[in-house]
């Protein structure tokens, strides 16, 4: 009788521990698929916002090279 209160305990032990077995990989799924619709919906945004950056870069290192070149010479006005 005890053997078989043991065989039964076992079973149902070995059924719970399949069973949260099943449940954490479904929960790993559905992290994982989560996590990949985020990063599609975001990385073309931070593409977007990235090539903004560098181009404003751009812009400013221009404007600092050309506020480092000395002013053009004015012509002198003609006097009469």
């Amino acid at each position: 009788m005890q053997a078989q209160k043991a065989k039964a305990q076992a079973a149902s032990g070995t059924d719970d521990l399949q069973s949260m077995g099943e449940g954490l990989g479904s929960a790993l799924r559905t992290f994982r698929e989560a996590t990949a619709d985020v990063r599609n919906a975001v990385d073309p945004e931070m593409r977007t916002i990235q090539a903004e950056l560098e181009s404003a870069q751009k812009e400013v290192e221009q404007s600092i090279e050309a506020a480092k070149q000395p002013p053009a010479p004015k012509d002198p006005s003609p006097t009469s």
